[in-house]
């Protein structure tokens, strides 16, 4: 009789970061596809120009959050060795949520002078932005109680970048949670953890003896 194992099903992680690498430049071109030119019969052009604003800054907050989520599992997938069945599955997750981050960005723009849907669409681009955040925790929480990490980082290291990706998670709720107080709290919350990505991750440190030739043989 077959029995499930999802030992057998561990394979090195270059497949899925190609197909995370598809999935994630589907995603940042899809939101295009929204934009717009202006027609002749527009009128003046810098008038028109600014009607269009709100698709523009739309665009640029979906670029920010997915072009970040990409630069970053660039780094964090050449932390693992290998991948499971379990871990592709919480990755399917997370990029089914991230590619989705485009869409409350649009009304949130709309509204982000202030009147009485604010706090809505504001509530809204924070439970989306903080669910992409929710499913990397906890794809990393997996993969670590899976021993899928380079075996040969540092306990230490592992720690403290499973606390780093908690407290990010945490952050995006805690915006989510502040803006039903005040949306433009909530924003600001989330706007500092994001943009706090854009720094470099910590260099990866290994078990004495174990450091990978050339600075990584897998970095």
């Amino acid at each position: 009789m077959a029995t499930s194992s999802l030992k057998a099903t561990e394979r090195k992680s270059d497949r899925l970061e190609a197909f995370m690498d598809a999935v994630l430049a589907i995603a940042i071109t899809l939101p295009v596809t929204e934009l717009h030119a202006p027609e002749p019969t527009d009128g003046d052009l810098a008038a028109a120009y600014l009607k269009l604003a709100p698709e523009y800054a739309a665009y640029a907050l979906s670029v920010i959050l997915i072009g970040l989520y990409w630069a970053h599992s660039h780094f964090s997938g050449k932390l693992l060795e290998k991948t499971d069945h379990g871990y592709n599955l919480l990755s399917i997750g997370f990029l089914a949520a991230v590619s989705i981050t485009p869409f409350p960005a649009r009304p949130l723009v709309e509204h982000l002078g202030g009147d009485a849907e604010s706090t809505t669409a504001a509530l809204w681009y924070l439970g989306v932005a903080a669910a992409p955040a929710t499913w990397w925790f906890v794809r990393w929480v997996y993969a670590t109680a899976r021993g899928l990490p380079d075996p040969r980082l540092t306990d230490a290291y592992l720690r403290r970048t499973t606390l780093k990706f908690a407290v990010t998670a945490g952050a995006y709720w805690a915006g989510f949670a502040l803006a039903f107080w005040n949306w433009r709290a909530g924003l600001i919350v989330a706007g500092i953890v994001t943009l706090s990505y854009i720094v470099p991750p910590a260099k990866p440190s290994y078990k004495p003896g174990q450091e990978p030739e050339n600075g990584g043989d897998r970095l």
